[in-house]
């Protein structure tokens, strides 16, 4: 594993091809942070619409609940 490494810290260190290796980490790295918050917040859409589904459930009769009677 040190080989690797040691092989991917030589080539961001390249004077030739490094600029272009780190620029493309950070870009890819900007994009998943992106797609990241978007599946997040796809996520948290998710939760708030099942939380509105359960309240609208409501006016059924429900034999535990002591006011409709």
């Amino acid at each position: 594993m040190a080989k690797k490494i040691d092989r991917i810290a030589q080539m961001l260190n390249c004077p030739v091809k490094g600029e272009e290796l780190r620029r493309a980490v950070t870009e890819s790295r900007k994009e998943f942070l992106l797609a990241q918050e978007e599946e997040h917040a796809l996520e948290e859409d998710d939760l708030d619409d099942g939380v509105f589904e359960d309240e609208e459930g409501d006016d059924e009769y429900d034999e535990f609940d002591w006011t409709t009677e």
